[in-house]
C-alpha cells in the first residue's frame, strides 16, 4: 500500500499543473486504496515536502532577487543625489530594480499562497 502512495505522490508533483491542491492530491490517494483519514495525511506530508523543497529552490531565488533589487534601488538614489549618474545609467538601474523586484515578489507570494494551500488543508482536516 505504501509504495502505491509513494507512487501517486511522486506522479503528482511530476505532472504540470495551473495550481498544485492538497485535496486534489488526498482524491487520488483515495481513488488508489487508500482509506481516507490515511489518504489526508500522506498528502497533507507529501505537501510538506514539496513546500520544503520549493522553500530551498524558489524561496532562495526570491531572496536574492530581492536583495538584487535593493542594491541597485540604493545606486538609483545615489546616481541621482550625486548629479554624475547619466539618464541612461538611472533608466536601467530602475529597469534592473522593477523586474527583480516584481519576480521576486511573484515567486514569494507563490510560496506563501502554498503554505496558507497546506494550512488550510490541514485546518479542515483538523491534522
Amino acid at each position: 500500500m505504501e509504495t502505491t502512495q509513494a507512487e501517486i505522490i511522486e506522479t503528482y508533483f511530476s505532472e504540470y499543473h495551473k495550481q498544485r491542491r492538497v485535496a486534489d492530491l488526498e482524491q487520488r490517494l483515495i481513488a488508489g486504496g487508500t482509506p481516507q483519514p490515511e489518504a489526508s495525511i500522506a498528502a497533507a506530508r507529501g505537501f510538506d515536502q514539496y513546500f520544503g523543497k520549493q522553500m530551498r529552490t524558489t524561496g532562495i531565488k526570491a531572496g536574492v532577487f530581492l536583495i538584487v533589487a535593493f542594491i541597485f534601488l540604493i545606486r538609483v538614489i545615489t546616481l541621482t543625489n550625486r548629479e554624475e549618474g547619466s539618464f541612461m545609467q538611472v533608466s536601467f538601474s530602475l529597469a534592473l530594480v522593477a523586474f527583480a523586484l516584481v519576480r521576486g515578489l511573484i515567486w514569494g507570494i507563490q510560496l506563501f499562497a502554498l503554505k496558507e494551500e497546506i494550512n488550510s488543508f490541514k485546518d479542515l482536516r483538523r491534522l
